[in-house]
């Protein structure tokens, strides 16, 4: 069986794991998984049996396009093109809309794909209960989000990773990883590390990740005005993106991860944290809520700050909870177990018709 992810090819500098790790997964499952974005549009396509797509904003390369009525009809026709040859259509379901691209013409590319979708893969209840109704076109299965085994094996010990990050041994540590989108999501993590002592600290290394580094002069006096504002109220933070190694040290020096979006469907720091074996915190929003009110972790309410804070305070003394959650994780959400779930979609579709 031929997959090919309609992604950009996977290289050593890739951030998001997610496709290269569930690639290798399937490749050892027997498949031959093929990546790139210029394959969709010439008869190498023809070779697939499954084109399974991530994020439609990246179809056409940079996720910040502005998607063109043109590429519309063309991605249309394309589709509707290959389900005639017999190629199933897969959606991965990683956002209910662009994070950041708000061009009218990518949120059509959007509903282009899920009316077209034979199969619409969610990682989550929430997403399927949500979506299945509107798409009822499409054949709707739970597939959760992977571990990225292959990449991370977090084996440093708490005082291995503090040592290395140059952290106090004493305090309880918050992590929030990945950059945060918004200044709504900054304050209500501040507001929230004023309700607690000094004797917790709150790792935030993507609090800030816009460089200096523009010609629009607006922009650099913005960029400079934030960055100098919160390293004087003491906040540390990388304007860089974290090398794996160094990503795995956080996960492993901190108690608690909290989950910071406010507003979110999926999240890729849930699966990390538990296979770091960390009690998690997150809103009780989305895929991210679903899991993990059942998995016995802590939720809060994204427009009630107490909420987040008696989250946080029940997260500290559930401390066995992350030996619960790198075992459920190492069970259930390995790249193999996936993988093989995935497969089997694959197969009943192909022989579906």
């Amino acid at each position: 069986m031929k997959i090919y992810f309609v992604v950009k090819e996977p290289s050593e500098r890739t951030i998001n794991h997610f496709v290269s790790s569930l690639g290798k997964a399937l490749q050892k499952q027997g498949c031959e998984v093929v990546y790139g974005l210029e394959r969709l549009w010439t008869d190498e396509v023809l070779e697939c049996d499954i084109v399974h797509f991530q994020w439609p904003e990246g179809i056409f390369g940079l996720f910040s396009h502005r998607v063109t009525e043109e590429e519309l009809l063309r991605i249309e026709k394309r589709l509707m093109f290959l389900k005639e040859k017999g190629i199933k259509i897969f959606v991965q379901i990683h956002n209910l809309k662009p994070h950041t691209n708000k061009d009218k013409n990518v949120l059509r590319l959007y509903e282009q794909l899920y009316q077209l979708a034979d199969v619409m893969v969610h990682m989550g209840k929430y997403s399927r209960d949500l979506l299945q109704p509107q798409y009822s076109n499409a054949h709707h299965v739970v597939i959760p989000h992977h571990l990225y085994d292959d990449v991370y094996s977090f084996a440093l010990t708490r005082e291995e990773a503090r040592n290395r990050l140059h952290l106090s041994a004493d305090k309880k540590i918050v992590l929030s990883f990945g950059k945060f989108r918004n200044e709504q999501e900054r304050n209500f993590v501040l507001d929230l590390q004023r309700s607690f002592g000094r004797s917790f600290l709150f790792l935030m290394p993507g609090f800030y990740r816009e460089t200096l580094h523009t010609w629009n002069p607006r922009k650099f006096i913005t960029r400079l005005f934030h960055t100098i504002s919160y390293r004087l109220k003491g906040i540390k933070f990388s304007n860089e993106v974290i090398p794996d190694d160094l990503m795995q040290c956080y996960f492993c020096a901190a108690d608690v991860v909290l989950i910071q979006r406010l507003d979110i469907l999926n999240s890729g720091n849930l699966p990390m944290a538990f296979a770091a074996g960390k009690v998690v915190v997150g809103p009780d929003v989305g895929n991210v809520g679903q899991i993990l009110h059942e998995t016995g972790n802590f939720t809060f309410d994204p427009q009630r700050l107490e909420s987040a804070v008696e989250a946080l305070q029940k997260a500290f003394t559930a401390a066995e909870k992350g030996e619960e959650n790198k075992a459920y994780a190492t069970a259930h959400w390995s790249s193999d177990v996936i993988a093989a779930k995935l497969l089997k979609c694959y197969q009943e579709a192909i022989t579906a018709n």
